[in-house]
């Protein structure tokens, strides 16, 4: 068994417990009482035009790493720095198992802040994108390496019935057919095989080159570790949004690091 079906299995028996602890149902009811808006994760990444435009990721470890941040990191300081210092918008972690997070980050993330936030997680049930808009998320992320392309297109519909954006993340030219076809406004191209976890920047420029007439917002994603990096990115494709996480999460000067990304 891969790394990615073990992580598929144990997230449809975590989220299986989840609905024993508050259903399905009971999360819509909730929903319909909070004050509710369309995302503006999508207007405000469009928005930028040509600029170099950065999701910056909340997250405490990862699969391929482990743990690499201390315990007693503060994560709503890191995202009001990223906010503080023109980060687009917000990524948060809440995979418990892999990640280190869990949904209560997004919570205290999105009451502390006020830039748009994509719940980065394995998504795999419709529950787990109710259970994102009603703890605030504005954007969720379906990873097509893990999901069929039905289960994909019907969670791409809950998110856009429940307001919320959606980014179709794609590995290889299947996935990014598929994704194409799809009704979400954004491709997110992972820079890592998620079977295997190497890294590769070579990936967004070779499916960006088979992207074709297509209106679709490209988001860049993992492995950006310097600026040299996304003008890799930027000399080679038309795309100027970049997913970056571990880069900053390690940074010991988070200002300096997102300006010298961002200039």
């Amino acid at each position: 068994m891969s790394i990615l079906e073990q992580i598929y299995q144990y997230k449809i028996n975590f989220v299986e417990n989840q609905k024993k602890i508050i259903s399905q149902d009971k999360i819509k009811k909730k929903i319909t009482t909070i004050k509710s808006k369309n995302s503006d994760f999508y207007e405000t990444l469009k928005a930028q035009n040509d600029k170099v435009s950065i999701i910056g990721e909340i997250k405490r470890a990862s699969p391929s790493l482990g743990k690499f941040v201390k315990d007693d990191i503060n994560i709503i300081e890191i995202a009001k720095a990223y906010e503080k210092n023109n980060i687009s918008c917000l990524s948060v972690l809440t995979d418990e198992e892999y990640f280190n997070g869990n949904i209560n980050d997004l919570i205290r993330i999105k009451a502390s802040t006020n830039i748009p936030i994509l719940r980065k997680d394995f998504i795999v049930d419709e529950y787990q994108i109710y259970e994102s808009k009603l703890c605030g998320a504005d954007c969720i992320l379906i990873i097509l390496s893990m999901i069929n392309e039905h289960l994909a297109t019907k969670f791409a519909k809950v998110a856009e019935e429940l307001n919320m954006d959606s980014i179709i993340e794609v590995h290889n030219i299947y996935e990014l057919e598929i994704a194409k076809r799809m009704n979400s406004k954004m491709i997110g191209i992972n820079n890592r095989n998620l079977k295997n976890f190497v890294t590769d920047l070579n990936t967004t420029i070779e499916l960006a080159k088979k992207i074709g007439d297509c209106d679709k917002l490209l988001i860049s994603e993992s492995g950006f570790h310097s600026k040299e990096d996304i003008d890799k990115i930027k000399e080679s494709t038309k795309i100027n949004n970049f997913l970056i996480g571990e880069f900053l999460m390690k940074s010991k000067n988070l200002q300096t690091h997102i300006n010298k990304l961002l200039t």
